[in-house]
């Protein structure tokens, strides 16, 4: 089934934090910054290794093996070693319900 999947209501998700989700058979960090809901894949493109071991640093997200900085809106990486980007899904809130689109980018 394709299309938006509730993955966890809007008070779980607290300000300046993540939590982790799945949608779809993929791992992904649910993220609120300044009260706007981000969802990024919860993997580092550098080595594959999970992005919610790291921490939050305003709209990014840290992996904390290497130090790879990526954007939570665009996926986009901020910093080396990283030069890929890591997948981002379309986020909305339906009476307190989070929904993630997978077959949707985040931007």
């Amino acid at each position: 089934m394709a299309g938006p999947r509730v993955v966890a209501r809007s008070d779980e998700v607290p300000e300046g934090g993540f939590i982790r989700v799945r949608v779809a058979g993929i791992d992904c960090i649910l993220a609120r910054v300044e009260g706007r809901l981000y969802a990024v894949e919860d993997n580092c493109s550098h080595e594959d290794y999970p992005l919610s071991y790291g921490c939050l640093d305003g709209a990014r997200i840290k992996c904390s093996l290497h130090g790879s900085r990526f954007c939570l809106r665009t996926g986009q990486p901020l910093e080396e070693p990283a030069d890929t980007p890591t997948r981002t899904f379309h986020v909305e809130v339906i009476d307190d319900q989070v929904l993630i689109d997978p077959t949707r980018t985040g931007e």
